[in-house]
């Protein structure tokens, strides 16, 4: 006897199941309406590694700071360039003031790597002006001319410390800058009553263009720190003969520049693959790969190749839902950290533009975790953008970028399943609708 298929409308018909046979691979169920309706097989993918070289890191979430290496993804660099500001216009540091000591602090946010090795690092007075008018993009580089500090230390960023001036401890790593550079640029500068350059923090900024922060090349961590924090500044002690006269008070002064989010900052990355896993330069962009990888900081991306996609394009097909299952290579998310969640990035001529379906919502992209097996796999949701891009609607090309959330501001990285994955490949799922 045969089987009654019941239509639970056209958003859930990829759900509805029937025995009935169409006569079409893929469409396996027919409604009361003659809709043929079901899950389209056959939709090939192709799926590769490439490098992405348009990574704007202006204002980042993080500023990153150190590098590591391992055998898979190789060498990862990561430095920092800041912009700093003054807390008060015109400040008045008194009769022969005189600095005698300057922290620069960075709140922790994250770490990647062993954070129990020591940590060698540099701070420099910034040679380039990071004008808002500017875009800075992962590779960009900047120098430093003059060198504030160069030290090793322990960074233990879990540990809370309290600073003189803070409301609350924090977690922060403490850097003592050289005192006769602050001496000569900020206090000794400052008495200069005919410059402007401390009547305003636009002229402050043309005159004292901020700090590049860099690690150095035996690092074996990536440490994030939180520009949005208020405790990230630069702090200097000082005196001057009133304080030195005062017997009551604590007998010294306290000034700060201020490098949270109220100013310009910038990542710059670097990569040395040589020791890598895999060669971007060898990928096969027409068969697809086994494996795939998707490195933070703009280090690699996988590129998924909608490659099934220009054989269904005249077919009338209504997408009810499209996904794409993106498996996570079994075993290696016990050795990388990897990104909790992936976005989508569509390419229309020279441009990176974000999937159509965040214009008007979340697609998905979070790390899915199977409670059984402790399989994991990424499922993203393009049903907006395949649908637009049959009917002709959509200019980009029918391929799809996946990157890890936050690219510029973190070191996450994950191996995935290519195409060619024997067991569990990267797949795309179409339901669809078509009348008979």
């Amino acid at each position: 006897m045969r089987t009654p298929c019941i239509a639970v409308g056209l958003a859930l018909l990829a759900l509805v199941s029937c025995e009935r046979n169409t006569g079409e691979i893929g469409l396996d169920f027919v409604d009361q309406n003659a809709l043929k309706i079901g899950k389209l097989k056959g939709v090939d993918v192709v799926s590769y590694t490439e490098p992405f070289d348009s990574l704007i890191t202006m204002r980042p979430s993080f500023l990153m700071l150190g590098s590591y290496e391992d055998p898979v993804f190789g060498k990862a660099s990561a430095h920092f360039a800041t912009q700093v500001i003054l807390s008060t216009i015109g400040p008045d540091f008194g009769v022969n003031a005189t600095v005698d000591s300057v922290f620069m602090y960075l709140p922790f946010v994250g770490f990647y790597g062993d954070t129990s090795a020591s940590f060698g690092l540099k701070v420099s007075h910034l040679d380039q002006h990071l004008s808002a008018d500017s875009v800075f993009y992962g590779h960009s580089v900047f120098t430093g001319s003059t060198v504030l500090a160069d030290t090793v230390i322990q960074p233990q960023p879990s540990r809370k410390r309290r600073v003189s001036g803070m409301v609350a401890p924090n977690e922060v790593l403490g850097l003592r800058l050289n005192r006769a550079f602050f001496q000569s640029h900020i206090v000794d500068a400052a008495k200069d009553t005919t410059s402007e350059d401390f009547q305003s923090n636009t002229a402050f900024l043309e005159y004292f263009r901020g700090l590049y922060v860099e690690g150095h090349s035996g690092n074996q961590a990536i440490y994030q720190f939180s520009p949005s924090d208020q405790d990230m500044r630069i702090r200097f002690f000082f005196t001057n003969d009133s304080l030195r006269a005062d017997t009551v008070g604590p007998g010294y002064g306290v000034y700060d520049l201020l490098a949270w989010n109220v100013v310009n900052s910038a990542n710059s990355f670097s990569f040395d693959k040589s020791q890598a896993d895999f060669d971007l330069g060898s990928q096969d962009t027409l068969v697809g790969e086994v494996t795939t990888y998707m490195q933070g900081m703009g280090g690699a991306v996988t590129v998924v190749d909608l490659v099934g996609l220009p054989a269904i394009r005249d077919s009338n097909y209504f997408v009810n839902y499209a996904e794409l299952r993106i498996p996570v290579r079994e075993g290696s998310a016990l050795t990388y950290a990897t990104p909790v969640k992936l976005n989508a990035l569509l390419i229309d001529g020279n441009d990176r533009r974000l999937l159509t379906e965040y214009l008007n919502g979340n697609p998905g992209g979070e790390l899915v975790v199977s409670s059984v097996l402790r399989d994991r796999a990424y499922t993203l949701e393009i049903t907006k953008f395949v649908q637009q891009w049959l009917n002709g609607k959509d200019s980009a090309e029918a391929k799809i970028l996946l990157v890890p959330d936050r690219m510029s501001s973190s070191a996450a990285r994950a191996v995935l399943n290519g195409n060619l994955d024997p067991f569990d490949p990267i797949r795309l799922d179409l339901y669809v609708t078509k009348p008979r």
